[in-house]
C-alpha cells in the first residue's frame, strides 16, 4: 500500500486532508437527513441543490481514495474543494461582498464558508508536494 510507505509530514497532511472531507461529508449528510436530497429548503436553483447532496458521496469517496489510492485522492480532493469553493462564492457572491456586513459579523455568520477558503488554500498550497511524495513513492512501490 503506497501510504504507509508516504513520509510521515505527506502522512499528516493527507489525514488533515481525509479530516476535512468527513467533515464536509457529515456536514451534508446531516442537512440531507434533516431536510431530505432536493430539498426546497436550499432556495436554490435545482443545479446547486444537486451539486451540494452530491457532496453527500464525493465527499467520503475522496477521504477512501486519500488512504487506499493517494493520487487519485488527492486529485479528487482538490476538485471537490476548488469547485465548491468557486460555486458556494459565486452563490453567495451579494451575501458575501457585495453587501458584506462588517468583518466579525461576516466571520461568525459565515464561518464555514471562511473554513472551506481556508482548507481549499491549504489543499492547493499541499497539492504538489503531495503529488510528487505520491509520485516517488508509486515509482519505487511498483519497481
Amino acid at each position: 500500500m503506497i501510504f504507509k510507505s508516504l513520509n510521515r509530514n505527506t502522512k499528516a497532511i493527507i489525514y488533515i486532508q481525509i479530516i476535512g472531507m468527513l467533515m464536509g461529508f457529515f456536514t451534508h449528510l446531516s442537512w440531507v437527513l434533516k431536510n431530505g436530497f432536493l430539498s426546497k429548503n436550499y432556495n436554490a436553483p435545482l443545479i446547486s441543490s444537486v451539486f451540494w447532496d452530491s457532496l453527500t458521496f464525493l465527499d467520503p469517496l475522496a477521504a477512501i481514495l486519500l488512504f487506499l489510492k493517494p493520487k487519485s485522492g488527492i486529485y479528487l480532493t482538490l476538485s471537490i474543494i476548488t469547485v465548491d469553493v468557486i460555486h458556494n462564492n459565486f452563490f453567495y457572491l451579494d451575501e458575501l461582498y457585495i453587501n458584506a456586513p462588517h468583518l466579525t459579523e461576516w466571520i461568525v455568520k459565515y464561518w464555514m464558508i471562511l473554513g472551506q477558503i481556508i482548507f481549499g488554500v491549504f489543499i492547493l498550497l499541499t497539492f504538489k508536494n503531495n503529488l510528487a511524495e505520491i509520485n516517488d513513492k508509486t515509482f519505487t512501490y511498483s519497481s
